[in-house]
């Protein structure tokens, strides 16, 4: 039976041909668990012809933060850069261009940002304050973040500037200026082709997760926030608040426009499924639109995420067990709908393939990233480019 629904799910044209896959990371044990979570979940970048990757592993006793690039031509990724000192979580990373990378990161209960190769590291933040992510767009270089405010957790954006030693802070303001009354964490972050700034974060204003979004021409004054989801949530059979939604990731999308995906339980039986929408350029989100296609309907869903690129290309990547073990999705935009769901052949099959994080580079390649997890050997964290037929 589950050979049969892997041939009635699998495509009956792949849109993408794939590369073979590489391993990014040179430590690996039945005892080291690599982590690709984060914040927007940029865990992978381009640079020009250089590919960096960005993740936490406790190869060394505790949680620690590393970064490792490949350049075109070679075959094999370069031994990996420890970012942090202490306990470190949810490493971010974006291309400057020339080589060179923003690495971002959560360490000691602070967010830290440092320009590869060479430059420093900062504090973004004095604050208590966790979930960093960053994102350029129009010359420009912003970060977001979770960061204590009274007894919760309120969201920042802040412009970041390159300097001489590396990195500064221009400005760093709250999303709302009031003491939040409950917690906001998780922010994505999305600048528009026009400049604007949008951000993204998961609200417990409603005693349950709702995803709020915002809007910004110049990321210093913000929007009040608005509920990304077309679907009130309310008390299922009267248990709890609402169903809820989590993790909404925010990418650019052609010449002005925004796009978001997340997970989202209002189906509440079939468990988290994949939800986005779409913003053209008018700073207002449209319809929610489900990802996956009538053979994910009934299975969870996780780890999503929306990648586009100023082209107006535009796919979402997640995870789920539909095959009877985790393997790794995606879909394309077709300018209507997301398409038929097309598994990746390295990240697909027996075992566990999940969390993927991936990337459009200038030329509409696509960087995918994934963990492949064995039990007796370990983890590996793999990589494969793919390109459209």
């Amino acid at each position: 039976m589950t050979w049969l629904l892997m041939v009635l799910a699998w495509p009956v044209q792949a849109a993408w041909t794939w590369s073979e896959a590489l391993t990014v990371n040179s430590v690996q044990g039945a005892a080291v668990f690599p982590h690709l979570e984060s914040a927007n979940r940029q865990g992978v970048a381009v640079s020009d012809d250089t590919v960096g990757v960005a993740w936490e592993d406790n190869r060394d006793g505790g949680p620690q933060c590393y970064l490792s690039t490949k350049s075109a031509g070679t075959t094999t990724f370069a031994p990996e850069i420890r970012l942090s000192q202490s306990e470190c979580y949810e490493p971010v990373v974006v291309a400057l261009g020339g080589g060179r990378f923003v690495v971002a990161w959560e360490e000691a209960g602070q967010v830290h940002a440092r320009v590869l190769p060479d430059g420093a590291v900062i504090r973004l933040s004095q604050a208590e304050s966790a979930q960093v992510t960053l994102a350029t767009g129009a010359g420009k270089l912003y970060a977001a973040w979770a960061e204590r405010a009274g007894k919760f957790h309120r969201i920042v954006v802040a412009q970041l500037a390159l300097t001489e030693d590396g990195l500064s802070v221009r400005f760093a303001q709250p999303v709302e200026a009031r003491v939040p009354k409950d917690g906001q964490s998780w922010p994505a972050l999305a600048v528009a082709g026009d400049g604007s700034v949008t951000v993204a974060w998961e609200d417990r204003r409603a005693r349950h997760t709702v995803p709020m979004v915002s809007h910004s021409r110049d990321g210093r004054r913000f929007t009040m926030p608005v509920r990304l989801s077309d679907k009130k949530s309310e008390s299922v059979e009267g248990l709890g608040a609402g169903s809820g939604a989590m993790r909404t990731t925010l990418s650019a999308w052609g010449k002005q426009g925004v796009a978001a995906a997340w997970l989202d339980k209002r189906d509440f039986l079939a468990g988290y499924d994949v939800y986005a929408a779409l913003d053209g350029g008018k700073r207002r989100f449209g319809r929610n639109l489900v990802v996956q296609d009538s053979f994910g309907d009934s299975m969870t869903q996780w780890h999503a995420q929306i990648v586009g690129d100023r082209q107006g290309r535009l796919l979402a990547v997640w995870d789920d067990a539909r095959d009877g073990s985790p393997d790794v999705w995606l879909a394309d935009w077709n300018g209507k709908a997301f398409g038929d769901n097309e598994g990746v052949p390295a990240a697909s099959g027996p075992g566990a393939q999940s969390d993927p994080v991936a990337t459009l580079d200038a030329a509409g390649r696509l960087h995918l990233v994934w963990l492949d997890r064995d039990e007796a050997t370990g983890t590996r964290i793999r990589y494969a480019r793919a390109v459209r037929k």
